[in-house]
């Protein structure tokens, strides 16, 4: 049970995301989240003397209680916090880290976790109230267009009776759009504020939870998700008529818990939600981690749970988030709106508007202001030349190579007064992470960005002026899969997504004091969607089951085509966009369902065989016959995957088959992959059920790996494991340097500095073990293993494991002399009996004195 740091890389500009954070961070967009182990833990990580001791999520066996744990471990010095009884086996506790090294050897205790941080969404900022139109905004229109929401609302469906949960930074229930108000005959009928406005679990001196009964949103997220959910104003949701609990867990700015989250969900529970979004999570994580199994609890409740799949899509396979990867719970994956809208500046010399960004946290241009002339600078990363002296004036960059702060810094540095950043690939983007400099920074997409060029190469000298307008901004992916949407399966290969809808480019509701409307992107906004959808069924049909619900969705989804290449005609990977994006119309008339939605195959090289079962709705006998249609695979490097369209051979038996009404009937589905199929390839398809006549097509999807999934190498790295020394830490970002070991060099056990063992998980892991060798005596010192570990995001980044770390949880155990450290891993799906299941590594030996 050592205690594991993350070592974030620090990512290039080029990596950053509308409205996302870095990939490196949780989700509200997405993360690397920890059992036990992590530093994601704030109080472990950031402990003083005087600080507050960590939380740990204790999961007790089953039939265990909470009195049961604090009899048998009334010796020990913890307090219990919270009894998640309800929605998970299991409480949460404050306690040293040997404390909790000691509960994980209790007989009834299952686990213990780190209470790992969700990294909150950038505070929303604030854009121009939208213009005077009749009728809806275009892009929340354009997005219930294009999931059928719009034409159910014209039959009378639109979430009325329906309560929708929403778990985020709150809802401004003032805004108009919203209903104006909080509690009984209201809209946002009830909520409460989990943690406080000055809350951040990433910061100890606000790591303390101080909840009250208001859950106004001071960061504006929530407020976006519920505008998608369901609006009812200038802009019109999913489910206009639906009505929200509004439950608070993050403050303005800053990160959340585990814990948090949960006694959420609980809160949701007890309040008689009937769905409950999650526009959070923590990337490549597994089903297992308690959020997702709390929220698995509550479809065992009768809840509907629909979550965001995640934004880390360019970090590549497994990607997904918790509790999205949950197995009840619906993980939803993002397409693009056909457009966006921005704020706008006017070009005199391209006579024209143009939308742009302003990158965080640089001041925002006001209205009626405007640029310098702008003047060509170039890529402006460290060592490249400048190409032009901004001194005075605005600089024009492209985007890549390095980070936006690098570029900004360097930009200011030569005297430039603005700075305008144009994309090197298609659309909009947006980005975070730049040190405010007093002067602005905005993006542009690359086709306006190459115009400004142009001006410049000819001598024209363009500026932007300022306005309190927006503009629509063509999508370069409309109706594809959005760039940052992540890729499953779950670890143990579980499928996942379940579904897509509109994520990237959508107009919503923020918080008035923001400007009441903003454009956002992300799988935080594509999740709404579909819990507005659910809320739509359950208008229709207020009988439905949660499993009954995702049903329905999946089953009547429509596919995606694969966004690298549309015009091969290939679709996109099954583990990226699940069944397709939804269709509430085609979900309310479905007269039969095809089950489950998605299939696991498993791995191996041969033909691999599962079941579905069609089961008729209808009044009348109805033909049906099934049909496949292949999706694109994944293959290679699951961090940088390449892509392979080799078709399986699929059969059916029986391939055609008559239902009659409430009969059900079994379907035997073998799928060959094709021996072209590289080894290593995540590979899936469509399975449709397609009806005689004029009903309803029925749709599951599967996915399954190529090969041995047991031969993914998880320790394999060029420069990692290694053993590094800690240099410090950055009091702002949290962030640890550290250096090579110097020849010779030695460690005391009191002073430091500390050393540590960076390591890289070139996948999910099963279990970690980890132990110290005394190279003198023999004698071994060993630590709880940890259960579940999610793989590094890219191939820069390493968790640290810190001796000092170590050292707390079993004081004393180091003696002067010379060590190593040994790291054991359990490959995703191995048997722990089973030493080709492993994999390990030992360190050099390093010296310790007092």
């Amino acid at each position: 049970m050592p205690g594991f740091r993350t070592r974030p890389r620090r990512r290039s500009a080029s990596t950053a995301l509308p409205h996302l954070a870095a990939h490196w961070r949780p989700l509200l967009a997405a993360s690397l989240a920890l059992p036990l182990l992590v530093s994601s833990a704030p109080a472990a990580e950031a402990k003083t003397e005087d600080g507050p001791a960590p939380v740990w999520l204790v999961e007790l066996v089953p039939g265990a209680s909470a009195d049961a744990l604090e009899a048998a471990a009334h010796d020990l010095d913890y307090t219990l916090r919270h009894d998640f009884e309800r929605v998970w086996n299991g409480v949460s506790v404050e306690a040293d880290p040997a404390t909790a090294r000691r509960l994980e050897g209790l007989d009834l205790v299952e686990e213990v976790w780190s209470d790992v941080v969700f990294t909150g969404p950038a505070r929303v900022g604030t854009t121009p109230d939208a213009p005077a139109e009749s009728g809806a905004i275009p892009e929340l229109a354009q997005a219930i267009e294009t999931t059928r929401a719009a034409d159910a609302h014209e039959r009378g469906i639109t979430g009325e009776g329906v309560k929708v949960g929403v778990i985020d930074t709150g809802i401004d229930y003032t805004h108009p759009d919203l209903g104006g108000c909080f509690g009984r005959g209201c809209r946002v009928v009830t909520g409460a504020d989990f943690v406080g406005d000055e809350f951040d679990s990433d910061d100890p001196e606000n790591a303390e939870p101080v909840p009250d009964d208001d859950p106004a949103d001071c960061g504006g997220h929530g407020t976006h998700v519920a505008g998608i959910v369901g609006a009812n104003g200038q802009v019109t949701g999913v489910a206009p008529d639906a009505r929200f609990g509004a439950y608070k867990v993050f403050g303005c700015e800053g990160s959340t818990s585990s814990e948090v989250i949960m006694q959420a969900l609980e809160a949701a529970l007890d309040d008689g939600m009937d769905v409950v979004n999650l526009s959070l999570g923590q990337s490549f994580q597994w089903p297992g981690y308690p959020t997702a199994e709390a929220a698995d609890r509550l479809t065992e409740e009768g809840v509907v749970v629909v979550a965001s799949m995640g934004n880390d899509g360019e970090a590549g396979v497994y990607s997904g988030s918790a509790p999205g990867v949950g197995e009840d719970v619906i993980a939803v994956a993002s397409t693009d709106n056909p457009s966006e809208r921005m704020e706008a500046a006017f070009v005199p010399g391209l006579d024209r508007a143009i939308g742009y960004r302003v990158l965080d946290a640089t001041p925002a241009p006001e209205p009626g202001t405007a640029t310098d002339e702008l003047v060509w600078l170039g890529r402006a990363c460290a060592d490249d030349a400048s190409e032009g002296d901004v001194n005075g004036k605005a600089a024009l960059i492209i985007r890549g190579t390095c980070t936006f702060k690098e570029k900004y810094a360097r930009a200011v540095a030569e005297g430039a007064t603005s700075v305008v950043v144009y994309n090197d690939r298609s659309g909009p983007f947006g980005g975070a992470g730049v040190e405010d400099l007093g002067v602005p920074m905005v993006s542009v997409t690359d086709t306006d960005g190459a115009d400004l060029r142009d001006l410049t190469e000819i001598g024209e000298g363009p500026v932007l002026e300022f306005t309190d307008e927006t503009v629509l901004v063509d999508l370069p992916r409309a109706g594809l899969a959005s760039a940052f949407t992540a890729y499953g399966p779950a670890p143990d290969l579980q499928f996942k997504p379940d579904l897509a809808a509109p994520g990237g480019g959508i107009w919503s509701t923020v918080p008035v004091a923001d400007g009441s409307y903003e454009s956002l992107s992300g799988t935080s906004m594509s999740s709404p969607h579909v819990a507005g959808a659910a809320a739509l069924l359950l208008d229709a049909e207020p009988r439905l089951e949660p499993r009954e619900v995702r049903t329905r969705l999946a089953n009547s989804a429509k596919p995606v085509a694969w966004g690298d290449n549309p015009d091969l005609g290939e679709l996109e990977a099954a583990h990226r966009q699940g069944t397709g994006v939804i269709d509430v119309i085609d979900a309310l008339d479905a007269e039969a369902c095809l089950y489950p939605t998605g299939v696991n195959v498993g791995d191996g090289t041969e033909a691999r065989t599962f079941e579905l079962t069609l089961t008729s709705r209808e009044r009348a006998a109805r033909s049906y016959a099934l049909t496949h249609q292949s999706t694109i695979a994944t293959t290679g490097d699951d961090m940088d995957p390449g892509f392979h369209a080799a078709e399986p051979k699929v059969t059916f038996a029986p391939q055609e088959l008559t239902l009659y009404p409430g009969q059900s009937a079994t379907v035997e589905v073998t799928v060959e992959p094709s021996e072209e199929l590289p080894l290593g390839s995540v590979f899936g398809g469509r399975i449709t059920a397609r009806p005689e006549g004029d009903g309803e097509s029925l749709t599951a999807a599967y996915s399954g790996y190529q090969g041995d999934y047991l031969a993914i190498p998880v320790l394999e790295h060029p420069d990692y494991p290694s053993l590094a020394a800690v240099v410090g830490q950055d009091a702002e970002t949290r962030e640890f340097e550290y250096r090579d070991l110097e020849d010779g060099e030695k460690f005391s056990i009191a002073e430091g500095p500390d050393v540590a063992a960076l390591v890289f998980l070139g996948h999910q892991v099963a279990e970690m073990e980890v132990s110290a060798t005394n190279v003198d005596s023999g004698a071994i010192i060993e630590w709880e293993p940890e259960a579940y570990l999610p793989r590094s995001p890219g191939p820069g980044d390493a968790m640290a494991i810190h001796l000092e770390d170590l050292s707390a949880q079993r004081p004393d155990a180091f003696e002067p002399g010379q060590w190593t450290l040994e790291v054991r891993v359990l490959k995703a799906l191995g048997d722990p009996a089973n030493p080709d299941h492993w994999e390990q590594w030992t360190s050099p030996a390093f010296t310790l004195t007092d």
